[in-house]
C-alpha cells in the first residue's frame, strides 16, 4: 500500500509532463527549428485567448558554420555580432531581432544547408511574420568586406535595417 502511494504521484507527474510536452509542440508546428528547438517569436508564446493579436514581425540573423573554422570564419561571426549588438541592442532585447550561431555539421541543423542554399560559412537574415518565414537573404558580400571591418559592419547594419522594416 505504501509503495502505491509513492508511485501514484510520480506516475501522475509523468503523465502531466507528457501532456504539456505534446501541447507545446502543437503550438510550434510550422515554425522553423534550431538545434532541435523551435524558434518561437516572443509574442507567439502569449495567451491566444486575447481578442486581437497584433502581427508579429521578427528578424532572425544567423551565422552558419561547420566544425572546422578558419580565422576568416571566426572574423565573420565576430564582426557580424559586433555590428548587430552595437546597432540593435533594443531589438535584441525585445526579441524583434534574434542572433543565432548555428553549426551546420550537426545533424539537427543540416537542413539549413538546403533551406538557404548554403555552400560556405554564411550570414543569413530571415524575415518572419506571425511565425512564418516571409523571405530570407544570404549576405554573400561578407566575404568582399572581410578586409575592411567598418565596411563589413556597415553592410551588416544596412542589411538588417532593410529586414527590420515592416512591410
Amino acid at each position: 500500500m505504501k509503495r502505491s502511494l509513492i508511485v501514484l504521484p510520480i506516475l501522475l507527474l509523468a503523465i502531466a509532463l507528457t501532456a504539456m510536452t505534446g501541447a507545446d509542440s502543437s503550438r510550434t508546428a510550422g515554425i522553423p527549428k534550431l538545434e532541435g528547438k523551435p524558434v518561437v517569436p516572443a509574442a507567439a508564446t502569449s495567451d491566444s485567448s486575447k481578442a486581437s493579436v497584433p502581427s508579429v514581425h521578427q528578424v532572425l540573423a544567423y551565422y552558419f558554420h561547420g566544425i572546422r573554422r578558419c580565422s576568416n570564419c571566426i572574423k565573420i561571426e565576430s564582426y557580424t555580432k559586433e555590428a548587430i549588438d552595437s546597432a540593435y541592442g533594443a531589438a535584441l532585447k525585445d526579441s524583434s531581432l534574434v542572433w543565432r550561431v548555428v553549426n551546420t555539421d550537426e545533424e539537427a541543423n543540416n537542413h539549413f544547408l538546403n533551406d538557404y542554399q548554403l555552400y560556405t560559412k554564411s550570414v543569413v537574415l530571415v524575415d518572419m511574420h506571425d511565425g512564418k518565414q516571409a523571405r530570407w537573404k544570404n549576405l554573400e558580400k561578407v566575404w568582399e568586406h572581410l578586409g575592411d571591418k567598418e565596411a563589413f559592419k556597415k553592410y551588416i547594419r544596412d542589411e538588417v535595417a532593410l529586414f527590420m522594416k515592416v512591410d
